[in-house]
């Protein structure tokens, strides 16, 4: 894993070629400018430190994206999300890629605040519950539609546990 590159604009546009992939994601990316765009939003993010996005390589091939969003540095809570390219899912690429982003979040920002992190998804999306139990997160609650998502939805979480709660909880 690695943040985002210019150089991966090219690979971007032919991963969101897939259908499975464009449903779930609300910002297209079907050309160069749209690529540029959406890298924009990344980089964006990190520098007002809202949103940690990273691209996911398998021997240097982008496989997918995961992310940390925080919204207002130093809350509690965040949220990860995530997107496996087409030929890369069934391979375990997103259980990974979420348990890496979430170790390195709560090593990064758990002195600052954050004890929770979200994984958020549309109901009838059953490979990211199976994604969400996998990373070892568990269902919270079933979260009422909300446009522009259609259908209820499902929230799993996981939580930093400091050095008492974690001693009183083995």
């Amino acid at each position: 894993m690695r943040p985002f590159e210019d150089a991966d604009a090219p690979a971007l546009i032919e991963v969101y070629r897939d259908e499975t992939l464009r449903r779930f994601t609300r910002t297209p990316v079907d050309d160069a400018g749209q690529a540029a765009y959406w890298l924009s939003l990344q980089y964006d993010g990190w520098a007002a430190g809202t949103r940690y996005a990273f691209a996911v390589l398998d021997a240097g091939e982008l496989v997918g994206n995961v992310v940390l969003k925080r919204g207002t540095p130093g809350v509690e809570r965040a949220e990860v999300g995530y997107w496996t390219a087409g030929p890369a899912r069934g391979r375990g690429v997103a259980p990974r890629a979420v348990e890496a982003l979430t170790a390195w979040a709560f090593a990064t920002f758990a002195e600052g605040g954050l004890r929770r992190i979200d994984l958020l998804h549309e109901g009838d999306n059953h490979a990211s519950c199976r994604v969400a139990e996998k990373s070892g997160f568990a269902l919270e609650e079933i979260v009422p539609a909300f446009p522009p998502y259609p259908l209820d939805g499902h929230r799993h979480s996981r939580k930093w546990l400091d050095g008492a709660e974690r001693r009183a909880s083995q």
